[in-house]
């Protein structure tokens, strides 16, 4: 059975990550980037088709005044395609387009702020695995994965806008990692761990570093039916700014993630999958809320 989607959009605010006013999103996104698209080998030829929608909400202290807010609501529609060139060789592209709104909160009526609405930072990616194993009689299967991509600077930004609620970084997110599969009837577990990097935007920002992690056990409870409950991670640097560390940004999310994943025609698969924090060390006053995706995935051979 094809896989289900698990981790559609874990990396959906890449193209949003942490300025000044409001910084909570440098600590958003959790997991691994190519989880949800290309988390196992295929043949040569095949071709994968995902559309994804979701929701989240972060705060982060406001530099208006004390005790203020600010707050952004992003809604994330986002189209996948993952296509295999050769065996053991996926090729991912994703184009988010999303809308942010964002307010200041804390003091009577919340303040519009900016809602802007738009393509976001595309993200590109490939994954090989040099390694795979299946025993057919034993209904066991492994696999090892090495991922490489990164965000591009797609997204529009405009100078009356701070960081944060612009629809693009502005710069590059380079990213690697691995990814292990390992399958056993109607039992799987994957683990990942990915590092991405940031480059300075034409505004003299750089958005912080960080280290994804993603640990998923799988259970196929029905030929149609999947679930899965993960634990999905992040640990990211302070955002730079002028030579500095700038205040509310980075720090560590650890978020369960539950996901049930329905076969619902021949080659079309439904999804819903959560990000509840569970755990966070955040650098600053930041929190953030739980992510709910919602996806389809066409397969097609």
């Amino acid at each position: 059975m094809p896989a289900p989607i698990r981790l559609a959009l874990a990396a959906a605010l890449v193209a949003a990550i942490a300025p000044q006013p409001a910084r909570a999103c440098s600590v958003c996104a959790c997991g691994d980037p190519l989880l949800a698209a290309s988390e196992a080998p295929a043949m040569a030829g095949a071709l994968r088709l995902t559309v994804d929608a979701e929701w989240l909400r972060v705060r982060a202290a406001s530099d208006a005044g004390p005790g203020l807010t600010d707050r952004l609501t992003q809604q994330t529609l986002r189209l996948g395609a993952v296509w295999s060139p050769a065996d053991r060789l996926n090729l991912a592209l994703a184009v988010p387009l999303t809308q942010k709104t964002m307010a200041t909160v804390g003091a009577g009526p919340a303040a519009p702020v900016s809602d802007e609405l738009g393509l976001g930072d595309v993200d590109v990616g490939v994954r090989w695995f040099p390694f795979t194993s299946a025993d057919l009689g034993a209904r066991r299967a492994q696999a090892l994965g090495l991922s490489l991509g990164t965000s591009l600077p797609t997204g529009p930004r405009k100078a009356t806008l701070d960081e944060h609620g612009q629809l693009g970084t502005g710069a590059f997110g380079p990213y690697a990692g691995l990814l292990y599969r390992y399958g056993q009837g109607d039992l799987a577990a994957v683990a990942s761990l990915t590092g991405r990097v940031r480059t300075l935007n034409a505004d003299g920002y750089r958005y912080g570093g960080a280290l994804l992690w993603t640990v998923q056990g799988e259970w196929d409870v029905h030929p149609r039916v999947s679930v899965a409950l993960g634990l999905d991670g992040r640990e990211a640097w302070a955002d730079r700014a002028a030579g500095a560390d700038v205040a509310d940004t980075g720090g560590l999310v650890l978020a369960a993630a539950p996901a049930v994943s329905v076969n619902v025609a021949p080659g079309l698969f439904a999804s819903l999958r959560g990000q509840l924090p569970v755990f966070t060390r955040l650098r600053g006053a930041q929190s953030v809320d739980p992510t709910m995706t919602l996806g389809l995935q066409w397969q097609a051979f």
